[in-house]
């Protein structure tokens, strides 16, 4: 006869028993038994975590979960502001403006709050995808639009990820000069335009020349019509300014050599300078007049510092052949002479 015993407690009592030692059967057995126990035993505890998980957001917690949502869904836009249930995503100078709080009515109404979130995410992903136009499909609306460096820069930081999935967020560019790159815009509801990323045009049939060129027609005709532009001349009559209508991407048209003909004409000149401060405004000036560059740049510095849809913050200048940067978009100031 042996004597066997139970685990040592913490207050290091024995449970003694006499008899044969169990048979090894019997303690596997035993042993599931205890697992079994141990298992329910901690799903009992971890009950009321759960239920705690299906309780229901406040408004805070819901809009911040829906944020999320929407992110996911659209790639490449981050979150600019917020107030009660209104959000502001922005990507690149594209603003959205979302209003959660007929969504937050609906998720107050649902019963289970994980099957609402996964009927929202699936719906977002829907409306992303059925707003988005290809080049293919937008062959005869898309437009060139100009934006600086320092916008591109920011958009190469922003889009995070394996390369390939960056060829998808970066937009597509062609350098004009060192600071300022033409970007292809694909009129879509909710952006206004979308910039059509480095992958598009990649997979594009046509070559970017030919979409350039394509592009180029498409503002022709769009901005043919437009009306509104403002001339001012010297005493002699000779044109000094001119400010074109305000239509969008109009800033672009000094890329189509056959405009700037036109213009070189219009003025007398061989080369005529140009603000695009924002994609939608264009001014056209005699670029050796100190009194006509000084307000013009003035006026550009203040459009692109509080308009949406900024263009280039500095001055160009243009020939028949090419164009090229007259000023840089933040000019340094001028060192005070040294004291004596």
């Amino acid at each position: 006869m042996v004597q066997w015993c139970c685990r040592r407690t913490e207050d290091r009592a024995f449970a003694l028993q006499e008899g044969p030692y169990p048979p090894a059967a019997d303690r596997w057995q035993t042993a599931r038994v205890m697992r079994v126990l141990l298992h329910g035993a901690f799903l009992v505890a971890l009950m009321p975590s759960l239920v705690a998980c299906e309780q229901k957001l406040d408004a805070e917690h819901f809009q911040r979960k829906a944020e999320r949502l929407y992110v996911e869904a659209n790639p490449g836009f981050s979150i600019r502001k917020r107030r009660a249930l209104v959000t502001y995503f922005v990507r690149g100078d594209q603003v959205v403006e979302w209003d959660t709080a007929p969504l937050f009515a609906a998720y107050q109404a649902e019963g289970s709050r994980s099957a609402y979130f996964d009927a929202l995410s699936e719906r977002l992903v829907k409306e992303t995808e059925a707003r988005r136009r290809t080049l293919s499909q937008a062959r005869s609306e898309f437009i060139p639009i100009l934006k600086s460096g320092t916008w591109v820069r920011v958009q190469d930081l922003g889009a995070i990820g394996p390369r390939s999935k960056q060829d998808q967020l970066r937009p597509w560019r062609r350098a004009i000069s060192d600071d300022v790159f033409v970007l292809l815009g694909v009129p879509e509801e909710l952006l206004g335009y979308r910039y059509v990323s480095v992958a598009e045009v990649g997979e594009a049939q046509d070559s970017e020349d030919e979409l350039l060129k394509l592009g180029h027609e498409n503002l022709r005709r769009r901005v043919k019509t437009a009306t509104g532009a403002v001339e001012l001349r010297n005493d002699a009559g000779q044109l000094r300014v001119l400010d074109m209508p305000n239509v969008d991407g109009i800033s672009a048209r000094i890329l189509d050599p056959e405009f700037r003909a036109e213009m070189l004409a219009k003025f007398g000149l061989g080369q005529v300078g140009a603000a695009i401060p924002n994609r939608d405004v264009l001014i056209l000036f005699e670029p050796d007049d100190f009194t006509t560059k000084k307000p013009v740049r003035a006026r550009t510095h203040e459009l692109y510092d509080a308009r949406n849809h900024p263009g280039f913050r500095g001055l160009l200048i243009f020939d028949r052949e090419k164009v090229w940067e007259l000023e840089p978009a933040n000019p340094e100031k001028p060192k005070p002479a040294p004291s004596e």
